[in-house]
């Protein structure tokens, strides 16, 4: 019977982190997406393979799918989240899965674990109608709600939290290379 803990199969965790210890090049990953506009401001994302562990992974049969677009508000349809959102919840979700997993490494058995997030943008910047006004988000506010956890657990866990990779790359410059083909 396999023992799990958080949903982590613990042997295998075990066996991951030992693998990347005798082998860092086992921990170099490359992530994938692509996009295809469709109309007015709607467009369509797919997730399927990805570099991994010494090899492309090919087990995704089918791509995920992501359909974006803006609200009628922004001149959309309203058929999928806008991309600020979609960088909201992918910061969400990558901050809950690096709290689950590094949790579990450490013996953490979690009770539950939920979130949300808010994001200040002001479009004047985006618009280009005031050179003055950031175009990017201003601030994020993450806010966990972490059952049973004392408030000494609490700031532990939202350590592990912030050492999600999507955290770490909004919060210090990344370098984002833009080409045509």
């Amino acid at each position: 019977m396999t023992k799990t803990m958080n949903g982590i199969d613990l042997e295998a965790m075990h066996n991951t982190v030992g693998a990347i210890q005798g082998n860092s090049a086992i921990a170099a990953f490359k992530l994938r997406a692509e996009n295809k506009w469709i109309d007015g401001g709607h467009n369509r994302s797919s997730v399927q393979g990805f570099y991994g562990a010494c090899q492309e992974d090919t087990s995704r049969e089918k791509p995920f799918v992501f359909e974006c677009d803006e609200p009628h508000v922004l001149l959309g349809q309203n058929k999928g989240a806008n991309p600020g959102e979609v960088l909201l919840y992918g910061l969400l979700a990558c901050m809950t899965t690096a709290m689950v997993l590094l949790a579990t490494a450490q013996g953490i058995e979690l009770k539950g674990i939920s979130s949300r997030i808010e994001g200040d943008v002001d479009l004047r910047g985006f618009l280009g109608l005031d050179p003055d006004v950031p175009k990017e988000f201003t601030q994020l506010r993450v806010v966990f709600d972490l059952p049973g956890a004392t408030a000494e657990e609490k700031a532990m866990l939202i350590d592990l939290a912030k050492r999600s990779p999507v955290y770490n790359s909004l919060i210090r410059p990344v370098d984002v290379q833009v080409s045509a083909a």
